[in-house]
């Protein structure tokens, strides 16, 4: 049986050679949200083979079972399987996956067979760069109208690379948000407490970022991770107030994409987990494509 735990952060140090060896661009696999989401889907990972192994306890079928192994490619993918079909004859849980890519669907179909299923809710939303950074073309012209807006409104507005050093500032502007929720309900008090974690844990978990200032008050922020050098992800993105009124949200945007380096292509902006007003935000900048995500349960 694998040596599960929940995952700190000694793991994720321990272990991020192997956790930054992948090839994928699936939000899950970000070091980071395998960390701070911890709690939520009270994952739990393991370490053995060259290989970082996850297990996931929702609530929902969709977000419970093992995560595909994460191990440096090319990688033996069925002494892997073989080492979590072991494991789950000795825990007695079915051996079940969740969170698979297209790809790795397939990579498991070569050695098992699972009868999969697909929800929406659970596609990332992935953009190109150049795309969220130039809001070029027809389609995004709301969103250049925003900016416009924004610049208009206010005067001595700046960004700032998020660090230790303003940490706390991307803390308040989530607190401001928050506050607006008068009946915030437990997965934004939730997402309020890994704002936290994530701001107090910028280095160690290789967080980048940025802030939007207007004067000295914290108008927006984001926080996000590479999971590859080509692929950021962004797991949290903040503005309140009037702010957001006038185009806060669509000004972070644009000035993280700005800001990424040049070997980085793409924006992974996650799922909309069947948000309503979250996938009518997500499709409104047009994505390059949506990489959706599979669940299903073992009949070998």
């Amino acid at each position: 049986m694998l040596k599960w735990s929940r995952p700190d952060l000694a793991f994720i140090t321990e272990n991020s050679e192997i956790l930054r060896s992948v090839k994928r661009a699936g939000s899950d696999t970000a070091p980071a949200n395998i960390f701070l989401l911890a709690p939520k889907y009270d994952t739990q990972t393991a370490a053995q083979d060259r290989a970082v192994f996850r297990y996931y306890n929702g609530s929902k079928p969709n977000r419970r079972g093992y995560g595909f192994p994460i191990a440096p490619e090319p990688s033996d993918l069925p002494a892997l399987i073989e080492t979590l079909y072991r494991d789950a004859n000795e825990r007695g849980v079915p051996l079940e996956f969740c969170l698979c890519d297209e790809r790795q669907k397939a990579a498991l179909d070569s050695v098992c067979t699972i009868d999969w299923k697909c929800t929406e809710d659970d596609s990332d939303y992935i953009y190109k760069k150049e795309s969220l950074a130039s809001l070029a073309g027809k389609k995004l012209h709301r969103k250049r109208n925003h900016i416009n807006n924004f610049m208009r409104v206010y005067d001595d507005v700046r960004y700032s690379p998020i660090s230790r050093e303003n940490k706390a500032d991307a803390v308040k502007a989530a607190e401001l948000w928050l506050k607006e929720r008068e009946n915030a309900d437990a997965d934004e008090l939730a997402e309020f407490e890994c704002i936290k974690l994530a701001a107090d844990n910028i280095d160690t978990l290789g967080l980048v970022g940025g802030m939007l200032y207007v004067g000295s008050e914290p108008a927006a922020m984001t926080i996000a991770s590479h999971i590859t050098a080509q692929t950021v992800d962004v797991h949290y993105e903040k503005s309140y107030g009037e702010y957001a009124e006038n185009g806060g949200f669509t000004v972070i945007n644009r000035l993280f994409a700005e800001s990424l380096p040049e070997e980085c292509d793409l924006i992974n902006r996650e799922e909309d987990m069947g948000i309503e007003g979250l996938r009518a935000a997500k499709e409104s900048y047009f994505p390059a494509f949506k990489l959706k995500k599979y669940y299903g349960v073992c009949r070998c």
